[in-house]
C-alpha cells in the first residue's frame, strides 16, 4: 500500500486539480490515493476549493470538557511531543496532537514565530477535521489508518496551499483510534527524516497510553536477548492470572493479533506456564520465551507509569482489622518453600500496616522480585514502584538522584531542576536494595525524610510531602555494619520494621520445581534434561543463587544439541566440579560483612576453571564417558548412543569434537 511521504510532481499536481475541481473528473493517478480519496470526502461536505474558511476553535466550556476528556492521551504524548519538538527547534515546524475526531487537543514547538494561519490552527480546542478544514495529514491519516504526508496544493482548500504536513494515527491499547500526531510548517522545504519521527513519536505515546492501562504485569517484546529499544517496542499488559488485558500496535504486528482480545490468554500466546515467566521475569534480564508458532522471542518487565492502578490479584482476608490483610501468596514470585511462602505472607501484612520491610538474603535470592511481589500485593498498588540500587550510582550522584534538585542547584544541573527516586515514588513504593552500600553522610538525610516524611530538592528550603511506602534490601549484616560505626543505627532500626529473609536456593525445599519454572520460561523442554544432569543440578551449591541456576541451564541448552537430551556433560564446569567437593556450610547471610559481595551484574554463561586443581576438564569429562559408554558397548556405536541417550549422528559429531575416534573395534553403523 502506498504511503504519501512526498507530494505529487507539481504538473501532474496541477493537472489532478484541473481534472478534479473544474471538470469533476478523476485524477487518474496523478495523486497519492489517499489524498484523492480525501478530496472526495471534502465534496460530498459541499466545499468548493476556494472558498474561504477558519479555523474555529471551540468554546471555553466545550474546551475544558475536551481537555478532559482526553486527558490520558494528553499525559501520555506529552513526553514524546516535548522531546520531537526539541529535535525539530529551529526548522519551523509546529506540533499538534489531535483526538479520534480531529479536535486539537494540544500543540507545541515556535508557535510564535509561525505565520498567523499556523498559528491559528496551533490551539488546542481547534476543529481540524475534514469537514472543517479539508484535506490535512491528521485526518488522512486516521481514515487510511497509516501515516501520511500532505503537502501544498494537496489540501483541498487554496487557502491551505502553504502548509506541509506529516502525520500518523494513534491507537489505544484496546486497538482503538485514540487521535493522530503531525507535524506541519508553512514554509516549503524537503522532508527528510519527518515520517520516521512521526512513527516514533505516535509508537512512544501508543507505550505511553498502555503503561497507564491497570496491569499486574506488563511485559517488552523483541526478537533478540540485547536490550530493548523504547521507541516503537511490543508490549502486553497481563492482569494477575495471565489474561492478556492490553496490546499495542507494535505487539499486535508482531504478534498477528487483531483488535479483538475477549478471552485471549498468556498461553494462547505463547508456550510454558504464566507463572514460570513471572519468576524470572526482570527488567534488566531478558527471558526467552517461545511462541505458539515455536519461534523464540525475548520478554523483560515494563513498569507501568506513574498514576496507572496495578491490577493485583486478590488478597485474601485474614482475621482482624482490614488493614493487615495478607496475600498467602504475592504475585510475581514462584517461591514454592512453604516457609518462604508463609513469611511473604508476613510481610504483606506489615507492608499494609505502614511498616519499613528489610530483605534479607544473599546475591541472586531474588530481592527486587519479592519487593515487586509486596508492593503488587499491597495497598500502594496503584501508585509507582521505584527502585534504586545505592552501591551501584557514583558517591557524587547519588544525592542528587534521591532527593533531587532545584533549577542550578549545581553546574551541569538540568534546566528547570528535576525530581529525585523519592519524589517519584510517592504514593507508591520506594524500594532501596544495597542500602548497606549508601554514604554515611546521605544516610542522615535519609532519616530525617522518613522521619518527617517531607522532601527537599538541593538548591531549595521548601520542603515536599511524601507519602510511600518503604522496602530495602541487602546481603550484609547490617548490625555487624552498626556495631563497625559504618552504617547508623537509628536509620537500621527505622528501616527493619520487620525483617524478611530470602534462603538460598541450597536451603530451598522447592529446587526441583524452580528448575521446571525456569526451563519453561527459557523455552527449554524439560523432558530433555536428563536424570544425570537434574541430579547435578539439585546437589549443587549454587553461590550465585536463581541466577546462577538459570545461567546454568542456559549454558547447557548451547552446549547440547537441539532436540537431544541434556546430559551432566553439557553442564558448566563449575557444576560438574563441584560434585567432587564438600558443600559449603549453608548461610543466609555472609558472616563476614566488612569484605561485600561484588554488586550484582548481569552474568553470561562462561566456563571457568575448576577450583580442584584434580578435577577434570569439561572436555576430558565428555572424551571419558563416551569412552565408558563404549566400553560397556563392547565398541557398538548404536550401543553406546543408547546408553548416553542421544543419537548415532550426536555421538560421531561429539567424538570428532573431542578428538576421540571410535576404538579400531568398533561395530560398523548396522551393528547392535
Amino acid at each position: 500500500m502506498e504511503t504519501p511521504t512526498s507530494p505529487a510532481g507539481g504538473m501532474a499536481l496541477a493537472r489532478a486539480r484541473q481534472l478534479f475541481f473544474e471538470e469533476g473528473a478523476a485524477p487518474g493517478g496523478l495523486v497519492h490515493d489517499a489524498v484523492w480519496r480525501s478530496w472526495q470526502r471534502c465534496a460530498a461536505h459541499g466545499h468548493r476549493s476556494g472558498e474561504a474558511m477558519v479555523f474555529n476553535q471551540v468554546r471555553r466550556a466545550a474546551l475544558d470538557a475536551l481537555l478532559e476528556q482526553n486527558r490520558q492521551l494528553i499525559t501520555a504524548a506529552e513526553p514524546a511531543m516535548r522531546r520531537l519538538a526539541a529535535s525539530m527547534s529551529g526548522t519551523g515546524y509546529g506540533l499538534i496532537l489531535t483526538d479520534s475526531a480531529g479536535l486539537c487537543v494540544a500543540a507545541h514547538g515556535p508557535i510564535a514565530s509561525c505565520g498567523n494561519a499556523l498559528r491559528q490552527a496551533l490551539r488546542p480546542g481547534v476543529d481540524l477535521s475534514e469537514q472543517a478544514v479539508g484535506t490535512n495529514a491528521m485526518c488522512a491519516a486516521m481514515v487510511e489508518a497509516r501515516p501520511i504526508g500532505i503537502f501544498g496544493a494537496e489540501h483541498y482548500f487554496a487557502q491551505n496551499q502553504g502548509f506541509q504536513c506529516v502525520a500518523a494515527p494513534i491507537f489505544n491499547p484496546d486497538g482503538e483510534l485514540a487521535g493522530a500526531i503531525d507535524i506541519t510548517r508553512d514554509t516549503p522545504g524537503p522532508q527528510l527524516g519527518a515520517l520516521s519521527m512521526m512513527l516514533d513519536c505516535a509508537a512512544a505515546i501508543e507505550s505511553a497510553l498502555l503503561l497507564q492501562q491497570p496491569a499486574h504485569t506488563v511485559i517488552g517484546l523483541h526478537w533478540h536477548g540485547g536490550a530493548a529499544e523504547r521507541f516503537g517496542q511490543a508490549l502486553l499488559a497481563f492482569g494477575a492470572d495471565g489474561e492478556v488485558l492490553a496490546l499495542n500496535s507494535a505487539a499486535r504486528r508482531l504478534l498477528g493479533v487483531g483488535a479483538a482480545r475477549a478471552g485471549l490468554r498468556f498461553r494462547d500466546l505463547f508456550l510454558g506456564d504464566y507463572g514460570g515467566l513471572l519468576a524470572v521475569l526482570t527488567a534488566a534480564h531478558p527471558a526467552q520465551l517461545t511462541l505458539q508458532s515455536g519461534l523464540r522471542i525475548y520478554a523483560q518487565a515494563r513498569t507501568p507509569a506513574r498514576g496507572a492502578s496495578v491490577r493485583a490479584p486478590a488478597v485474601a482476608a485474614a482475621p482482624g482489622p482490614a488493614r493487615q490483610a495478607a496475600s498467602p501468596r504475592p504475585p510475581g514470585v514462584e517461591f514454592g518453600d512453604p516457609a518462604v511462602r508463609q513469611a511473604l505472607g508476613r510481610a504483606v501484612r506489615a507492608v499494609n500496616a505502614g511498616l519499613p520491610v528489610m530483605i534479607l538474603g544473599e546475591t541472586g535470592t531474588g530481592k527486587e522480585v519479592a519487593a515487586r511481589a509486596l508492593h503488587a500485593a499491597s495497598a500502594c498498588a496503584a501508585g509507582p514502584f521505584v527502585a534504586i540500587n545505592c552501591g551501584a550510582i557514583p558517591r557524587e550522584l547519588i544525592e542528587g538522584e534521591l532527593f533531587g534538585y532545584a533549577d542550578g542547584a549545581f553546574t551541569g544541573a538540568r534546566r528547570g531542576g528535576a525530581k529525585g527516586r523519592l519524589e517519584e515514588a510517592n504514593g507508591g513504593t520506594l524500594f532501596l536494595d544495597e542500602i548497606g552500600d549508601m554514604p554515611l553522610d546521605l544516610q542522615t538525610r535519609l532519616l530525617r525524610v522518613l522521619e518527617s516524611r517531607e522532601v527537599t530538592r538541593l538548591g531549595e528550603s521548601a520542603p515536599r510531602k511524601l507519602a510511600i511506602q518503604l522496602l530495602s534490601a541487602t546481603h550484609q549484616d547490617l548490625e555487624a555494619l552498626v556495631g563497625a560505626q559504618r552504617f547508623r543505627g537509628d536509620l537500621y532500626y527505622r528501616l527493619s520494621g520487620m525483617a524478611l529473609t530470602l534462603p538460598p536456593l541450597r536451603e530451598r525445599g522447592d529446587l526441583g520445581a524452580l528448575i521446571d519454572t525456569i526451563l519453561e520460561a527459557e523455552g527449554i523442554d524439560a523432558a530433555r534434561l536428563g536424570v544425570d544432569a537434574r541430579s547435578a543440578l539439585e546437589r549443587h551449591a549454587w553461590p550465585g543463587n536463581a541466577r546462577e541456576l538459570r545461567t546454568a541451564l542456559r549454558f547447557a541448552r548451547a552446549m547440547s544439541d537441539e532436540g537431544e537430551p541434556i546430559l551432566r556433560e553439557h553442564l558448566p564446569a563449575t557444576v560438574v566440579a563441584a560434585l567432587a567437593a564438600p558443600a559449603p556450610a549453608a548461610s543466609a547471610i555472609p558472616e563476614t560483612p566488612e569484605t561485600p559481595e561484588t554488586p550484582e551484574t548481569p552474568e553470561t554463561p562462561e566456563l571457568q576453571p575448576p577450583r580442584d586443581p584434580v578435577v577434570k576438564p569439561l572436555k576430558e569429562l565428555e572424551r571419558d564417558s563416551i569412552a565408558d559408554a563404549l566400553a560397556g558397548a563392547g565398541g557398538n556405536i548404536t550401543a553406546a548412543a543408547r546408553r548416553l541417550g542421544i543419537s548415532r549422528a550426536t555421538l560421531h559429531r561429539r567424538l570428532q569434537r573431542v578428538a576421540q575416534p571410535p576404538p579400531s573395534g568398533a561395530a560398523s553403523a548396522g551393528a547392535g
